[in-house]
């Protein structure tokens, strides 16, 4: 699917209007993501070390340009090595 679906999206993203709206949509899903993280942390307690993965995660994000998921892989592997 992705063969075929991939060339007609390269002609479609040459589109004005297709591009303004990727911009709209792009600004959507990230509110959308931090408004689940807003969620998240206050169901489970906003605590210093939740804020703290939070802003270091959207630093190494912004600043670094590392990649998502290995941003999460990381998160993860030293959630498991940090006793609480």
């Amino acid at each position: 699917m992705i063969f075929f679906v991939y060339p007609i999206w390269e002609m479609l993203k040459e589109i004005k209007g297709i591009r303004i709206a990727l911009k709209g949509i792009s600004g959507v899903a990230g509110g959308l993501i931090v408004t689940s993280a807003i969620i998240l942390m206050q169901k489970s307690g906003i605590a210093l070390d939740n804020a703290l993965v939070a802003l270091l995660a959207a630093g190494l994000l912004l600043l670094k340009k590392l990649p998502a998921p290995l941003i999460v892989l990381v998160s993860i592997a030293l959630g498991f090595m940090i006793p609480l």
